[in-house]
């Protein structure tokens, strides 16, 4: 297992779920066909073959209304593992997380606004959501991981590429300068400020 800064906590997972649009309900290319089909990209793999983390046995993917909703489904999943004769790090879990992030936060509400605007209804969520700056989302992520809410997150960008090029690009470099995540495998991460 990947090990940070001594810890004996496995190494933080964050994955994205892609479907070339966007998980709004307003991207999708024609309401009739249904939801576009998704990949799961583990995003510590994007510089090699990719394909399910090695330093678990098993990731569950779970949907949360809130952080004690999944902090709660992780104790309960960890001690079902434990009840049955296994290690509690024997599965990671990740929390799905709705997210659309921009430069400025302000810029990401008016976005989803007018996404928001062209649906006949209120939007349904599914489970978290986090609407703001990359900065902002790579902060939540560290929260989520470091008090063990969850031991990682599957990101759903509500648009696509715009979304995923900021946790990539700023997001992910964020948690790595801080610690908490790994840096991508043969890849040097630039020195930027912190912030």
């Amino acid at each position: 297992m990947t090990r940070l800064h001594g810890t004996s906590r496995p190494a933080l997972r964050i994955a994205a779920e892609l479907n070339g649009h966007g998980h709004h309900p307003a991207l999708s290319i024609d309401p009739r066909a249904g939801r576009p089909e998704s990949r799961w990209v583990d995003l510590r793999r994007a510089d090699d073959d990719g394909g399910l983390p090695h330093d678990h046995a098993t990731i569950v993917r779970i949907q949360a209304s809130d952080m004690a909703q999944a902090h709660r489904e992780r104790a309960t999943l960890r001690a079902e593992i434990q009840a049955k004769g296994g290690h509690p790090d024997d599965i990671a879990v990740l929390v799905d997380i709705a997210v659309l992030i921009a430069p400025e936060a302000r810029t990401a509400r008016k976005e989803l606004m007018t996404l928001d605007s062209t649906l006949p209804g209120p939007r349904p969520s599914e489970s978290l959501e986090y609407i703001g700056t990359p900065i902002g989302l790579a902060s939540l992520i560290a929260d989520l991981y470091v008090v063990g809410v969850v031991d990682g997150v599957t990101l759903l960008p509500m648009s696509e590429p715009a979304v995923l090029d900021h946790v990539v690009n700023e997001s992910l470099p964020w948690l790595t300068l801080r610690g908490v995540y790994p840096p991508p495998r043969g890849a040097a991460l630039a020195r930027t400020p912190l912030r």
